[in-house]
C-alpha cells in the first residue's frame, strides 16, 4: 500500500513538473493575462500572439532539444549538468529576444513588455549561475516570475484577481515541492530560482516604466 502511495505521489509530481515546465509558463501567462485584462484586444492580434508563442517559444525549442537528446549531446531531458543548462539559457535568451522584438511592434501589448523583459533577464541570470556551476530551479524561476508579474500588474491596473493569485501560489508551491521530491533540485536551488524570477520581473517593470 505504501509503495502504491509513493508511486501515485511521484506520478503526480512528475505530472506537475511536466504541465508547468518553464517552456509552457509564458504561454499560460499570456493566455491568463488576456482572460483577466479588462482591456479590449483585437482578436486577430490576440490569436497571433498565442500562436506565435506556441510555435517560436514552445514548438521550435522542443524540436531542437529533442534532436539534441536524440544525438545524446546532453545527459538527459533534466539537463542535470550546469554546462547543459548554460547552453539552454543562451538559446532561450535568443528565443525570447525574438519574441519580444515581435510583440514590440504591437503597442496593444505594452502591458506584457515588462513580463518578457523579465523573462529575458531571468534566463540571463540563470546563465550566470550556470556559468559558476550552480543550477537554480528553472521551474521556480518561471512560475515565480509569472506570479510576480500578475501581482504587480493587478496592483497598478487596479484589477482584483486575488482568487487567481491565491491559486497561483498554491500551484507554484506544488510545482516547487515536486522538483524537490523528485530529487531534481535542493531547497537552495528553489530559493535561487525564486530570487531570479522575482527580481528580474521587478527590473522588467522598472525598465518598462523608464523606456515606455
Amino acid at each position: 500500500m505504501q509503495d502504491t502511495g509513493n508511486k501515485i505521489i511521484r506520478s503526480g509530481a512528475q505530472l506537475m513538473s511536466l504541465i508547468f515546465h518553464p517552456v509552457f509558463v509564458p504561454l499560460y501567462t499570456v493566455w491568463l493575462y488576456f482572460y483577466l485584462s479588462p482591456r479590449f484586444f483585437l482578436p486577430a492580434n490576440r490569436y497571433f500572439l498565442i500562436i506565435y508563442l506556441s510555435i517560436v517559444g514552445i514548438l521550435i525549442p522542443l524540436l531542437f532539444f529533442s534532436v539534441v537528446l536524440w544525438t545524446k549531446a546532453f545527459s538527459g531531458y533534466r539537463l542535470a549538468h550546469p554546462e547543459e543548462r548554460l547552453i539552454f539559457s543562451v538559446i532561450m535568451t535568443v528565443v525570447y529576444a525574438v519574441i519580444f522584438q515581435k510583440i514590440y511592434k504591437y503597442h496593444q501589448f505594452v502591458e506584457l513588455f515588462p513580463f518578457f523583459i523579465g523573462i529575458i533577464l531571468s534566463v540571463l541570470g540563470l546563465a550566470v549561475y550556470n556559468y559558476f556551476k550552480s543550477k537554480p530551479s528553472i521551474h521556480a524561476t518561471a512560475i515565480s516570475g509569472a506570479l510576480t508579474f500578475f501581482v504587480i500588474w493587478s496592483y497598478y491596473s487596479q484589477v482584483n484577481i486575488l482568487n487567481y493569485l491565491s491559486l497561483m501560489i498554491v500551484v507554484a508551491a506544488l510545482v516547487m515541492a515536486s522538483r524537490v521530491y523528485l530529487g531534481a533540485h535542493s531547497l537552495k536551488d528553489i530559493a535561487r530560482g525564486i530570487f531570479i524570477g522575482v527580481l528580474m520581473q521587478l527590473v522588467g517593470f522598472y525598465v518598462t516604466w523608464l523606456a515606455f
